[in-house]
């Protein structure tokens, strides 16, 4: 598996479960939150691969030398801005970012694969906290 395309997959579910959390877990539903809880010994929950997505892309983009991508990340991957918004907000040309989000996900998606966040089927299946 190519880390792009394991990236793309993980992204995609990211932004599902973040959808899905955001609307389960919304200010007007605080009492919903209790059952995205880690609790040992059980499955993975949609809250904990949010995280651990989150976690993996400032992994793999920790280096100073990075920081603009990592800034990219964030903005764009994690926060869900519009491209031209983002864009424009960072200052670059539209050849910078293909360059930087090909090597987001390049990065990222080795760190995904790394930290066994792909296959999604396999990590929701897995134990949490091993």
């Amino acid at each position: 598996m190519r880390p792009c395309d394991a990236f793309d997959i993980c992204h995609e579910v990211y932004v599902n479960a973040r959808q899905v959390l955001d609307h389960q877990l919304g200010t007007l539903h605080p009492e919903a939150s209790s059952k995205y809880l880690w609790r040992p010994d059980v499955k993975p929950k949609l809250g904990e691969f949010v995280a651990d997505f989150a976690l993996a892309g400032k992994r793999a983009l920790a280096a100073p030398r990075l920081a603009s991508r990592r800034i990219l990340f964030e903005l764009y991957y994690l926060g869900g801005a519009e491209y031209h918004v983002a864009r424009r907000q960072m200052g670059i040309s539209e050849l910078t970012w293909a360059q930087w989000a090909e090597e987001i996900r390049d990065r990222v998606g080795r760190e995904l694969l790394r930290a066994r966040l792909f296959p999604p089927g396999r990590y929701f299946h897995e134990p949490s906290g091993g």
